[in-house]
């Protein structure tokens, strides 16, 4: 019984390694404000503590 646990753990392991790896990485300057609370505003890219002077 312990061995079926640990190979199903194994293989949940593996299984979630291989969905990670398959997947493109986010891209960083796609993606929402964190602080956008919801106003679906994209991401500048500008320096976060630029002030506009």
């Amino acid at each position: 019984m312990r061995r079926l646990g640990i190979v199903a753990l194994a293989l949940i392991v593996v299984g979630l390694l291989i969905a990670d790896l398959s997947n493109t990485p986010p891209n960083p300057y796609q993606a929402p404000d964190p602080l956008a609370w919801g106003s679906k505003d994209g991401a500048s890219g500008a320096f976060c503590s630029f002030t506009g002077q």
